[in-house]
């Protein structure tokens, strides 16, 4: 069926004519005298009437939105019209994700990630001009996704992409709202981590050792300093020698300016944590500044991957993986009795603990059975 293009003037139960009032395929407008962005001067537009992002859908409702509509402009002065040819999403997508490589103020990990999602999201939405994305638009993406199979974490972070990409929009002008605020995330339940012994951090550092004959001990080495400093896998792999002082006896992670929140933390050492350092200090190559130095051009743990993933097939510890050694530092500093700020301040948290918590505080189950030996209930006998 085609749309019909033309504006049929609206009346109301009473069959009387609502000035200023418009309708054409099915949506509502109010004519307003409004602010042309790209000239700023008024002229007249006819705006289409929403709620929440959501259009009228009776004369109602119109009726109270050109209510609201009028109201502001008698409040503000003015009021201010999107363009009406705003780009496509995929056209403006484009501009976006070279602004962000301009700037250069996300990891370039990010923004590969971005460019992933956007590339979905352009799969959909790809002609459709960004004024137009409204609720309507993102719900219905949402349910194709999931009805696709994908995971509802997944889908949560197309969500984000797009916000990016509006919120983006609205700072160059393009738009005046975000038409999606309100819509839902969707619930998922994170799955839990399994926490590593350190017998098993253990046994995966020698089976590298035994098995990974280009760099086995430059496999064992990381595995062992994450375990024993909590560090991402990247920043670990960045670390030089300056970033250690063994007279103060800390190791500072993300002195480069390139970790997660682009801040660096100290991290005290712990006695395994100084003995591997200085263990890994008697093989430093007198040629390079950095613990890794092997891995500088490519700044990824892609040869280590290969050599992880034979370790702990050879170790038998198939669930292993370089972040549970970070998950491994968090849980054994708890354990041990370590405060949590201290704790969320090693791993380079900033939220005072509350994702350590949530995220890092699950302990062996060993470890809670004795501390649960711990509690008594016999009587207490009173002061005298």
């Amino acid at each position: 069926m085609k749309a019909n293009s033309s504006f049929g003037k609206v009346f109301n139960g009473r069959g009387q004519r609502v000035r200023g009032l418009w309708e054409r395929n099915g949506s509502y407008y109010a004519q307003l005298t409004v602010t042309d962005q790209t000239t700023n001067l008024p002229v007249v537009r006819r705006l289409r009437l929403e709620f929440n992002g959501v259009p009228v859908a009776s004369v109602a409702d119109a009726v109270k939105a050109q209510t609201v509509l009028q109201a502001q402009r008698t409040t503000q002065g003015e009021l201010k019209a999107e363009r009406k040819n705003t780009p496509t999403f995929a056209q403006y997508a484009t501009d976006y994700l070279t602004h962000l490589t301009a700037l250069n103020s996300k990891r370039p990990a990010t923004i590969t990630m971005e460019k992933l999602c956007i590339r979905r999201l352009s799969e959909f939405m790809g002609e459709t001009r960004i004024r137009s994305i409204d609720k309507r638009t993102l719900n219905a993406y949402m349910a194709k996704r999931v009805s696709d199979g994908v995971g509802p974490r997944t889908v949560n972070i197309e969500h984000m992409i797009l916000r990016n990409v509006l919120k983006q929009a609205i700072a160059d002008g393009l738009l005046q709202s975000l038409a999606i605020e309100g819509v839902q995330w969707l619930k998922y339940s994170p799955q839990r981590k399994p926490l590593l012994t350190a017998q098993q951090i253990n046994s995966v550092a020698l089976a590298a050792l035994a098995h990974c004959p280009n760099n086995g001990q430059q496999t064992a080495d990381f595995i062992k300093l994450m375990a024993y400093s909590g560090g991402r896998a990247s920043e670990t792999l960045r670390l030089r020698w300056q970033d250690v002082d063994f007279t103060q006896g800390t190791l500072t992670i993300g002195a480069d300016g390139l970790a997660k929140n682009h801040k660096s933390r100290t991290v005290e050492f712990n006695p395994s944590l100084q003995a591997h350092l200085q263990d890994m200090a008697t093989r430093k190559q007198p040629d390079s500044d950095y613990l890794f130095p092997s891995n500088r051009q490519s700044l990824n743990i892609t040869s280590l991957d290969t050599s992880i993933a034979t370790a702990r097939t050879k170790a038998n510890v198939p669930q292993f993986t370089a972040h549970l050694c970070r998950h491994h530092f968090a849980s054994l500093c708890l354990m041990s009795g370590v405060d949590v700020q201290t704790v969320s301040s090693w791993l380079g948290h900033s939220d005072g603990g509350a994702l350590l918590l949530k995220t890092y505080g699950h302990l062996l189950n060993a470890h809670r059975q004795s501390q649960a030996q711990r509690v008594v209930f016999a009587p207490i006998a009173a002061a005298c």
